[in-house]
């Protein structure tokens, strides 16, 4: 009667043994996936890291190179495109496909230009939301009342308690903006308004506004008649810079200051519409 017993329990212990590495191979298998899928993810962050390095040192050779061909021309007159936007200038840095484009804020109305802003001036900025309004059927609250908002929405002194009831609450700015896109924080803004007007507005340092009375589009010509750029007004332009990596695509957006040759406002994104 031992023998069969015997038997049994060798083939149990052999069967344990058998689950037991089993077990041990499957837990090693599960660990090189796990090793080889975290090396992965490693290596493409790794590359996404190297890949952001570079188009960021890419981008800023690219402003280089427009500050230079901005110092070679005496004004916006001397621009050798008829448009506010320059054709796409794609070029290639160590094998990485970048384009290039510039915008004259010349053709869009500074908003900082409300800052302090006069009834007279606030009217140049009336009549252009209601004129964008009427011509593109959005959905705009009224031009003297944005202008109004803007004005105070600026003002250090001022900090209206509607802003602090809104929901999401909020403060007033307090102080002038640094890019167009803060008007959707103003009372009164909606998207569809934001959307609709933001191909007109931009936002840059000073309260003055020269409009390009060569380039700007018709509608910003008609009510800002008169009121074309003079010698000594500033100048700025918008460079969007794009660097291409396979699929992905890292963007830099620079506001330049181009009567003085320098960038005073750089983000790591796709620039404003």
């Amino acid at each position: 009667m031992r023998q069969p017993v015997a038997r049994a329990t060798a083939r149990r212990q052999q069967g344990v043994a058998l689950l037991t590495a089993l077990l041990v191979v499957a837990l090693a298998v599960t660990a090189a996936v796990a090793m080889a899928l975290r090396s992965q993810v490693d290596i493409r962050r790794t590359s996404a890291v190297f890949e952001r390095d570079q188009s960021r040192q890419i981008a800023l050779g690219g402003e280089k190179m427009v500050l230079q061909f901005l110092e070679r021309i005496e004004g916006p007159d001397d621009l050798p495109w008829d448009t506010c936007r320059s054709p796409t200038l794609p070029f290639m840095v160590d094998e990485v496909r970048v384009q290039a484009t510039v915008d004259n804020m010349q053709c869009r109305y500074n908003l900082n230009a409300l800052s302090g802003a006069d009834e007279v001036e606030q009217g140049f900025f009336a009549r252009l939301v209601d004129k964008v309004g009427s011509d593109s059927g959005a959905d705009m609250p009224s031009g003297a009342q944005l202008a109004l908002a803007v004005t105070d929405w600026m003002d250090p002194e001022t900090d209206d308690p509607a802003y602090r009831t809104a929901e999401p609450a909020r403060v007033s700015g307090n102080r002038a903006m640094l890019v167009a896109s803060e008007l959707n924080s103003v009372l009164g803004m909606n998207s569809e308004a934001w959307r609709a007007l933001a191909p007109y507005v931009t936002a840059y340092p000073g309260q003055d506004s020269p409009i390009d009375a060569k380039r700007s589009a018709e509608l910003v010509r008609d009510i800002f008649a008169g009121r074309a750029a003079g010698e000594q007004a500033p100048w700025y332009m918008r460079l969007e810079l794009v660097a291409e990596f396979g699929q992905r695509r890292f963007y830099q957006c620079s506001l330049i200051d181009a009567a003085n040759g320098r960038v005073v406002l750089r983000e790591q994104t796709a620039c404003e519409p």
